[in-house]
């Protein structure tokens, strides 16, 4: 997990150029959604067509599909960055192959560049660097910094923000904030996340 997380800050850094939908992350999506979102191969699961990008641009406010400016929000970057295996990720266990890391990283840039489809960004958004904390939730400095480990063993050091349903919302270091299924966490980390 770390190593994504370093790779996202690094593309996301590193990339000096716009990306295009139908330049950059439909030919990505084509590849590897093309099966079960596609007019090309006549499905369209949940609706949702990704090779048509006037369909998919329509789709953006749809149970928040696409909120331009802020990846976090976004339930497609959500679903494409799940844990292989859990029950929300794209594409579904045996469905497919799963995007890379780097690819993951170029939607989240396109999506954090005001997600343009047809030269058209919506409005760029920032992504708040902190809402107020769940009020069954109540942080204290012993929750951060914390090194989290999830089920397979691995960790990262991250404070604890908030917890959102079965989402818990961590900060590394470097101020990026990352969303996590609590259900992927160890029993020790879910622990932590009590107050």
């Amino acid at each position: 997990m770390k190593s994504a997380l370093i790779l996202f800050i690094t593309v996301l850094g590193t990339c000096c150029s716009a990306l295009d939908y139908e330049d950059d992350i439909m030919p990505i999506f084509a590849k590897k959604c093309g099966d079960c979102h596609s007019r090309a191969s006549g499905e369209s699961k949940g609706g949702l067509i990704l090779d048509d990008p006037t369909h998919f641009h329509a789709r953006f406010e749809e149970n928040s599909l696409v909120v331009p400016g802020d990846w976090d929000a976004s339930y497609l970057f959500i679903t494409l960055y799940r844990p292989e295996g859990d029950d929300e990720a794209m594409p579904p266990k045996g469905k497919g192959e799963r995007l890379t890391e780097e690819e993951v990283a170029l939607v989240q840039q396109w999506i954090t560049e005001g997600a343009p489809v047809k030269g058209k960004r919506g409005a760029r958004g920032e992504m708040e660097e902190e809402k107020k904390p769940a009020p069954a939730m109540t942080l204290t400095p012993a929750q951060g910094p914390y090194e989290w480990t999830n089920k397979e063993g691995k960790s990262i050091t991250a404070t604890l923000i908030r917890v959102e349903g079965d989402v818990a919302i961590l900060r590394m270091a470097n101020g990026t904030v990352y969303r996590y299924p609590v259900a992927n966490l160890s029993d020790e980390s879910r622990a932590a996340l009590q107050p």
